[in-house]
């Protein structure tokens, strides 16, 4: 189970338990009103009633509407989804694309070189602690055109990408990893 599974399971049981502690705060609080038509009706059957509010749905409608939403949770969050692992060299300025034209014949295929020029030249602090590491993520986390880039099937894992201009400078990208799900 991944964290973002884990982290959406615990939001799940903190709204069921505040869910529930509000029913049974409604049934409570029936307990002791007085004798009403709404008194006859079983508690699961009695609106809820919070001090001097009454909630218009019963016990057993929240707890419909609670199985319902973690079913229908687990089933939308646990759809598969693209992932990539890559890594970057980020420079900017007048000369950033024809220096990282020159650094992309110097690097050809090898991943190690890739690193160290991240290391040596980055402006991305990445670059400069990680080889130019940017970890897992999905499509959607990086601006479009790097987007595109990393999760366009037009472009080879463990190969060179670039230079790809996007609002932060010209880069040139490595895809260490890629799981595209369609």
């Amino acid at each position: 189970m991944t964290m973002t599974q884990t982290k959406t399971m615990m939001n799940r049981h903190q709204i069921a338990r505040c869910i529930l502690s509000t029913i049974m705060i409604g049934m409570v609080a029936a307990e002791t009103a007085g004798g009403s038509r709404e008194q006859s009706k079983p508690f699961y059957l009695r609106d809820i009633q919070v001090g001097d509010i009454t909630l218009p749905f019963s016990p057993v409608t929240v707890a419909v509407m609670l199985i319902s939403v973690v079913l229908a949770g687990g089933i939308f969050s646990s759809s598969p989804k693209s992932t990539a692992t890559a890594s970057h060299i980020l420079l900017d300025g007048k000369d950033a694309e024809a220096t990282l034209e020159k650094l992309k014949k110097e690097i050809k295929g090898d991943y190690t070189k890739f690193q160290e020029s991240a290391k040596q030249h980055s402006k991305c602090p990445s670059g400069k602690s990680a080889g130019g590491a940017l970890g897992t993520f999905k499509p959607g986390s990086m601006v479009p055109p790097f987007d595109k880039a990393i999760f366009g099937k037009e472009n080879k894992v463990g190969e060179v990408i670039g230079p790809i201009q996007t609002n932060f400078g010209w880069h040139l990208i490595w895809i260490v990893e890629r799981n595209l799900v369609e």
